[in-house]
């Protein structure tokens, strides 16, 4: 059984937010009992770098309130994902600060490639396509995900920065349209696309799947045309024809203004002044790729957020399991471990002393499971700095671990403690004027230097560099804390006390104890 019956997923879009409600069946399995929609746009008028506007900051923070209040009457635990706009904005950690105090929500913003991942797993609950190969289409407000995926793995994945509200904002804000700015728009989404079409063709997908609000849209207009009511059956599975895409991506063009948008049959007036942007986008895929058809999924980002955390849920209450990675977690940083560390031995040798002391003081670090899993990856990940310079490598361990595309089933916080973690595992300990430092919490500010203060004691302990320390037996007594290294060979331990020894201080501080190694 998995430990909650009623689960709620928020997915912060930069057009709109989506609640979806859950109730989870005993197997793992969910259905919906509620879901909810309010157009906040998040990212109007908001540029790359800049801040969300004060309106948007203060519709988004009222919503959520809202879906709080909802979630709470459902006894739901939340799990908030922000994307596109709040990944962007410069104001993004105040806009957290705030939607935790305010509304009680603590917020994850995720990189485009677990976006993407998510809605690949939020399209496998909605369709029948996991023994397919197919090529997954989700055109936001403010970027693009295309993933090509099979059996649940990733063959592709990129994120661009292309959607209906940012194409909108910087080509389309004219009350009346014109060919010109229409051809100027197409041509920066061709240039930006370009460049990934062979990729995606010779990956042969034998479906195409498409998950957004445009494509949706789209939808609603083709079978409108068609004569059948909208409303009368859900969009899931609905496919439609490269001919039929076009006959709508004509029309929405042939009006001129939002007005007459408006007036298409089929589709959220609502979205009329951005479909233009977000049918661009589209019509560039279908015509790059040469897409047959496309097939919906109103399946997508929320229900994603709740397979991976049922997934969690039941992944930590096996005691055994728990000590591994998820299997997505585990592939991205074994992916990075074999790509930048030269030793991978010795990588793995001080991960497994790093997680025998976390296991014996936990009496004092109180961290959980979570926090065990960012050590684990850490530890391994500590010295991929080397591959770009052996000076201040810790620092570049930091740089790749944070901006790498592959840490995939993380979120953004969980990158930055493991990107932290592993940046402190020599050198300086962690202080308040180091500027990424700041970037993260007070709780995860703590949590960096109980993490960090282990692995320099773990990799202190083979400093050899050859596994001669088997393991490390600790014990906790008042004010002090004992660390007995352990070798069942005639070794001489006397470099690694020594190396211990230099990492007293950041252990002291970090755990207010004497640490003390024989």
């Amino acid at each position: 059984m998995v430990r909650e019956n009623t689960l709620a997923a928020i997915d912060l879009g930069t057009n709109s937010f989506h609640m979806i409600i859950v109730r989870v069946r005993e197997n793992g399995t969910f259905e919906a009992i509620a879901r909810e929609k309010e157009n906040v746009r998040l990212g109007s008028g908001l540029e790359e770098g800049g801040e969300i506007d004060p309106p948007a900051f203060r519709r988004a923070i009222e919503c959520l309130k809202r879906f709080k209040m909802l979630a709470d009457n459902s006894k739901a635990e939340i799990r908030a994902v922000a994307t596109s706009a709040m990944r962007e904005a410069s104001n993004r950690a105040e806009f957290q600060a705030a939607a935790l105090k305010e509304a009680g929500i603590k917020i994850d913003v995720i990189s485009g490639y677990e976006e993407a991942r998510l809605i690949y797993f939020g399209v496998l609950q909605g369709l029948p396509v996991f023994d397919k190969k197919v090529l997954l289409v989700d055109i936001g407000g403010g970027s693009t995900e295309v993933l090509v995926g099979y059996r649940g793995d990733i063959l592709f994945s990129k994120s661009f920065k292309l959607g209906a509200i940012r194409l909108t904002e910087k080509f389309l804000k004219s009350e009346t349209l014109d060919s010109s700015q229409i051809r100027k728009c197409k041509l920066y989404v061709e240039e930006i696309i370009l460049p990934f079409r062979k990729i995606i063709r010779d990956l042969k997908p034998e479906m195409i799947i498409g998950s957004s609000g445009t494509v949706q849209a789209t939808a609603g207009i083709i079978r409108a045309f068609e004569g059948e009511d909208t409303e009368e059956r859900p969009l899931n599975h609905y496919t439609f024809q490269s001919s039929e895409f076009k006959r709508a991506r004509n029309m929405i063009l042939e009006a001129d203004t939002s007005k007459k948008r408006g007036k298409i049959p089929g589709f959220d007036s609502k979205r009329s002044d951005i479909i233009v942007g977000g049918m661009l986008i589209l019509d560039e895929l279908f015509q790059l790729l040469d897409l047959p058809d496309m097939t919906v999924s109103e399946f997508a980002l929320r229900e994603g957020i709740i397979y991976d955390t049922i997934r969690k849920w039941e992944h930590f209450q096996d005691l055994e399991h728990s000590k591994h990675l998820d299997d997505i977690r585990q592939k991205s940083i074994l992916n990075l471990l074999v790509s930048y560390t030269r030793d991978q031995e010795y990588a793995r040798h001080v991960s497994k002393l790093a997680l025998d002391i976390f296991d014996q003081i936990q009496s004092i670090h109180r961290l959980g499971k979570e926090e065990r899993e960012y050590l684990e990856a850490s530890s391994l990940l500590h010295e991929v700095g080397l591959f770009i310079s052996h000076s201040a490598y810790h620092k570049h361990s930091y740089y790749l671990i944070r901006n790498s595309e592959a840490m995939l089933g993380f979120t953004w916080g969980e990158i930055e403690i493991i990107a932290l973690t592993a940046r402190y595992h020599r050198k300086s300990s962690p202080k308040s004027k180091h500027r990424e430092f700041q970037r993260v919490g007070p709780r995860e500010q703590e949590t960096v230097e109980k993490l960090s203060a282990i692995l320099r004691i773990a990799s202190a302990c083979n400093r050899n560099r050859q596994g001669l320390i088997e393991t490390v037996k600790c014990q906790v007594r008042k004010n002090q804390a004992i660390f007995t290294l352990v070798t069942n060979q005639n070794y001489d331990k006397s470099l690694e006390l020594w190396a211990c020894e230099e990492q007293a201080n950041a252990f002291e501080s970090a755990y207010g104890m004497v640490p003390l190694f024989q």
